[in-house]
């Protein structure tokens, strides 16, 4: 693989097409978006207060919440691109961390949910699964940050939810992303499409 794409090879050696590889594609799709989320959540300031903290994860219990149960029905089943979504689940997490401090899942259920992508498709979920699990890798350093400040530890399940795991599990959904996409330009589409608008729809929720 050279310059970001890769080729599909004819009998006689010739390159028949030539595929965009869907990581460069879903970077390249997300980075605009991807910058002002991280301004817009304001996480990593040193004057972190816990009202702030919470409403962050009370924001982002709403996205996953609308979205988890998309890919349980996409993912979960026989031949998944990533069999093992169930084991990366973010909403117990979000709902711990949410209920150390002080806001109990019944109070979660009356909020309005935000608008979020649809997810009619395996390409759209895994789209999605970019968005939300690469989040995991800034998640280490947030946890490292929160420590610095009033907010009490314990509740940073969600952002330290795979630990020195975290590199691993991400090689792994790009390596599934790879494999999954590899060839179809479609499918990359579809991907890249939804973790656009889903990050979009992260930023415009932070930024109000």
């Amino acid at each position: 693989m050279g310059n970001g794409v890769h080729g599909v090879s004819l009998d006689g050696g010739g390159l028949a097409a030539t595929f965009p590889d869907v990581m460069v594609v879903l970077r390249q799709r997300t980075a605009d978006a991807h910058r002002r989320l991280e301004n817009a959540l304001r996480i990593t300031g040193p004057d972190l207060s816990v009202s702030h903290y919470r409403d962050v994860l009370v924001r982002m219990h709403g996205f996953y919440g609308a979205l988890e149960p998309r890919l349980d029905v996409l993912l979960a089943g026989p031949g998944s691109p990533l069999p093992d979504w169930p084991s990366r689940r973010k909403l117990p997490l979000l709902r711990r961390d949410l209920r150390i401090l002080g806001m109990p899942a019944a109070a979660l259920a009356e909020l309005p949910p935000p608008r979020v992508p649809a997810v009619a498709d395996i390409a759209a979920a895994m789209g999605v699964a970019y968005v939300f699990e690469g989040a995991t890798l800034g998640g280490r350093f947030i946890v490292e940050h929160v420590a610095t400040t009033p907010v009490p530890v314990a509740a940073t399940a969600f952002f330290g939810s795979y630990g020195a795991e975290a590199g691993r599990r991400w090689s792994q959904v790009r390596r599934a992303l790879r494999d999954w996409t590899a060839g179809d330009q479609a499918r990359v589409e579809s991907a890249a499409a939804t973790a656009a608008e889903l990050f979009e729809a992260l930023e415009a929720e932070y930024a109000r």
